[in-house]
């Protein structure tokens, strides 16, 4: 009897553990939520870097004011 619960155990484990992987359709979605979220955060960067970027036409040279 005692056999027969550590077979009944070890497999209700084996099954729990086999359940909680996630199916592969659920990979998917997390993995194109991932792409979509970090092309989000991306583009925000960008937009704020571009937002505060210096033109090129309006750059002023720098006196050099060292001493020689």
């Amino acid at each position: 009897m005692k056999k027969l619960y550590s077979i009944l155990l070890v497999t209700s484990i084996l099954i729990s553990f086999a359940a909680c992987k996630p199916a592969a359709e659920d990979r998917v979605k997390m993995h194109e939520n991932a792409k979509r979220i970090s092309d989000s955060i991306g583009n925000v960067i960008d937009a704020a870097m571009a937002e505060v970027a210096i033109p090129a036409s309006s750059a002023t040279a720098v006196a050099d004011t060292a001493k020689k």
